[in-house]
């Protein structure tokens, strides 16, 4: 496979996990509107990790997580690579189902969300999204380790739905409400930006503590 159709590929499979999350989103708000308990649209929303790890999409809070392995093995920088490639594709993904589903909506749900997450500040950003990108690590490492089928499924349902009941802030998921509620100002693109970084920490401290501890 020459390196233009590797990265076509992958460009592709995070477009596709960008989707993957908007649906689930989507399916959030629209559960939102027929219930007050979070806990519903919470396990709801874990269609789009679950379509994700499934049929093996590129999605940059999952994958950021094995960024040390790959500096490990000498990969750092080709990895470092597909990993803003999928960032990009998620947020192509992500902002697409949202534009899309924007005139579709009569909610205002949507539209008290955006405005909780810009009311944050950056630190709180950085925190939300620290703890969101640990439970994402949970969710994927389980999911490939876990032998017992239905195991690897509980371990992902239930970290994915408890970012969520959390308030847990996720950059891809965030990337389809700005775009759902048609917010695309600097404000928000910063505010992705902290979560983004927040995630990132996140999913990258529990391997850290794995190899200090194992290796």
């Amino acid at each position: 496979m020459t390196k233009v159709r590797f990265y076509s590929v992958i460009f592709i499979k995070a477009i596709l996990a960008g989707i993957c999350i908007g649906i689930g989103g989507f399916l959030f708000i629209k559960a939102k509107e027929t219930t007050s308990l979070i806990i519903v649209p919470a396990f709801l929303f874990t269609i789009g990790l679950i379509l994700i790890c499934n049929f093996g999409f590129f999605l940059y809070t999952g994958k950021i997580c094995y960024l040390a392995d790959k500096i490990g093995q000498k990969e750092g920088i080709t990895y470092s690579i597909q990993l803003l490639l999928g960032l990009i594709g998620n947020y192509v993904g992500a902002v697409l189902v949202g534009f899309l589903m924007n005139k579709t909506l009569g909610s205002k749900i949507i539209e008290n969300i955006v405005l909780t997450k810009l009311d944050y500040s950056w630190w709180e950003l950085l925190i939300l999204g620290f703890f969101c990108g640990m439970l994402i690590y949970f969710a994927v490492e389980g999911f490939a380790k876990l032998n017992n089928n239905f195991g690897k499924y509980v371990v992902l349902m239930l970290c994915v739905a408890g970012f969520i009941i959390c308030g847990f802030e996720h950059c891809v998921a965030d990337m389809f409400y700005f775009s759902l509620a048609g917010v695309y100002s600097g404000e928000s693109f910063l505010a992705l930006l902290f979560i983004i970084l927040g995630n990132s920490f996140g999913g990258l401290f529990v391997p850290f503590i794995r190899k200090v501890i194992y290796e």
